[in-house]
């Protein structure tokens, strides 16, 4: 024989009888007891159906015997069909009344009457009595099956949990399925009581081949018995079908797994490629929003040096016209007189001698006024240049703004999707952990929750430990040099520089629009899951070695407070109330561009 290497408790097989005592060792051995049972319950029904037509006879045959009789008392009653017992229920008194006094006339065959009275005792004893013992065993079995065999998932859940959703749909139909099997056994017994009465067309298409066959639509109660039969084996194949949609579950739950992480890794980039692009677009909506401030402000303090340039540049501009009329009638004027220079006086040589001299000024001012001309008309390109840019910013800004609305509306609904797929993975895990934990069904068998309190024993639900309280006070404090901080932090196992890189990067770039407080929390939150000896002294050993005693002092002043309304509320039984404090973040400061002077 080959040495134990097991315990008793694990190498026996469990039956339905002993689930009561003792809990399930896993699924797969509780499905093997669920398959004894149906077993059972199996060779019951056989064991039922011979006790009602013979061992050594089919139904059909049982059945037949019956029908001349109650063909016969159907002359009596005069009615085409016996729906129910109130039918013949006159006929089975006078019948019993004639026993009693045999100086009765008897008009009927009484022992056709005697027939039909003993089949429809003996189908109601069966229905009510008979069947008795194989509908608790299969109830047992629907108990468990609804205990052990769940989802963990509402129907009402996130439409991404669409394999648990559909299991727990199927979960409900099965329940109903062989929970209304199981009670419409006796519930036809007492239909066919009643004054409804019971119709060939209630029962099922096996019960309904019977009354064909056998050409008894007449005597839709014969039929019962079959039907009774029917719904057990249809119960039975109900919970196997069952018990192979639970086993193939958490199959099914981690191809999900997979894909949803697919999808969620696909959306995260995409979530990425996106906060990437409304960065940009958020930085040139501020650089154009702060070139029209600075264009709008220029023109507003030029406004009135604009108009005096204007008005300088017309003066020059008609002075410079002035100019080249005088010069141009002046330049007439001196060859006019040269032609007669030599005939001329003295008194008209000092004439001629006089406009070239009025030749010579006139030129020499004009390239002066010139450079004044095209000074001014520099500076009023300029302005004219600013305003053009100010419009064209604000064209710029408008197309920013509509693509910076559009790419925040998409990176929203990525978040909302990005959301929706990591607490439907997180769902899914929590779902094959359940399915696949012999543990869970320990704390099924005992009625205990399923997840774990992260509260101590003895620890009030809603307060915090230390190290929690620690870690919102350097989260409130640490700003900035929470990166240091995390990469000095301890960590068990030990942490590689490569795998701290990427925490920090994961963390900056998830939480790029929070603020610095947030960040510190979630790179706190993830070093006090990654090491799994986290402490205290930890904590602040670390901070006291990055010369942050300051934040160790906060610490110890917050935990002393927390100790002293703790004793506080020991002494005195008064409740008191306490208000949270408000953390309050540094308003972001922004830093604008010099505006350009004209000079």
């Amino acid at each position: 024989m080959p040495p134990t290497t097991h315990l008793a408790f694990n190498r026996k097989k469990q039956t339905i009888d002993q689930l009561s005592l003792e809990r399930p060792q896993d699924l797969q051995r509780f499905y093997e007891s669920v398959e004894l049972g149906l077993k059972r319950i199996e060779y019951r029904l056989i064991r039922l159906e011979n006790s009602f037509s013979g061992s050594d006879k089919r139904y059909e045959e049982e059945i037949r015997k019956y029908l001349p009789s109650i063909q016969t008392i159907m002359r009596y009653i005069k009615k085409p069909v016996i729906l129910t017992k109130v039918d013949v229920q006159d006929l089975f008194d006078s019948y019993e009344q004639a026993l009693g006094d045999p100086t009765m006339e008897v008009k009927f065959d009484m022992e056709s009457v005697r027939l039909v009275q003993d089949c429809v005792n003996k189908i109601l004893n069966f229905l009510r009595s008979g069947f008795e013992e194989v509908v608790d065993s299969m109830s047992l079995i629907l108990n468990f099956m609804k205990k052990y065999c769940l989802s963990f998932c509402s129907v009402k859940a996130d439409s991404l949990l669409e394999t648990a959703i559909n299991y727990e749909k199927t979960r409900k139909e099965f329940v109903l399925a062989v929970s209304t099997n199981l009670t419409d056994i006796s519930a036809m017994a007492d239909k066919f009581e009643s004054e409804n009465g019971i119709k060939l067309s209630d029962f099922g298409s096996v019960a309904r081949g019977y009354a064909e066959r056998m050409e008894a639509k007449y005597a839709p109660y014969l039929f019962m018995f079959i039907q009774a039969v029917q719904n057990v084996k249809d119960s039975v194949a109900e919970v196997r079908r069952w018990i192979q949609e639970d086993d193939s579950y958490s199959t099914y739950i981690q191809l999900d797994i997979v894909e949803k992480e697919k999808e969620r890794d696909e959306v995260q980039r995409t979530l990425r490629d996106l906060q990437v692009k409304c960065s940009a677009l958020d930085h040139r909506r501020k650089v154009c929003k702060r070139d029209i401030s600075e264009c709008v402000s220029e023109l507003r303090r030029l406004a009135n040096k604009e108009k005096s340039l204007k008005s300088q540049e017309e003066c020059i501009l008609e002075e410079l016209r002035d100019i080249d009329m005088d010069i141009e009638v002046k330049e007439i004027r001196k060859e006019e007189r040269k032609k007669v220079l030599q005939y001329a006086t003295k008194k008209e040589r000092e004439k001629y001698d006089r406009l070239i001299s009025e030749l010579e000024s006139l030129k020499t001012k004009q390239p002066g006024l010139e450079r004044k001309a095209d000074d001014i008309k520099r500076k009023l390109e300029f302005l004219r240049f600013r305003r053009e840019l100010k419009h064209k910013r604000e064209e710029q800004l408008k197309e920013i703004t509509a693509d910076f609305t559009a790419a925040d509306k998409e990176l929203r609904k990525r978040e909302k999707e990005n959301e929706r797929l990591q607490n439907a993975v997180l769902k899914l895990r929590e779902i094959h952990r359940y399915k696949t934990s012999p543990e869970v069904l320990k704390k099924l068998f005992y009625n205990m929750p399923l997840s774990h309190s992260k509260n101590k024993k003895g620890k009030r639900k809603g307060t915090l430990d230390k190290l929690e309280k620690a870690c919102r006070v350097v989260a409130q404090s640490i700003e900035k040099e929470w990166v240091p901080l995390y990469r000095m932090l301890p960590f068990h196992p030990p942490r590689g520089e490569e795998n701290l890189r990427v925490d920090i990067d994961d963390i900056i770039t998830n939480f790029m629009r929070e603020n610095q407080e947030i960040q510190a929390k979630q790179a706190l939150l993830r070093w006090r899951r990654v090491h799994t000896r986290a402490t205290l002294d930890d904590l602040t050993n670390t901070l006291m070695y990055m010369k942050r005693r300051d934040i160790v002092e906060k610490i110890g002043e917050e935990i002393a407070k927390k100790k002293s309304s703790q004793s506080e509320k020991k002494q005195s039984p008064q409740r008191s109330v306490r208000v949270t404090k408000l953390a309050v973040g540094h308003p972001m400061k922004l830093k604008l561009a010099p505006t350009a002077a004209i000079h």
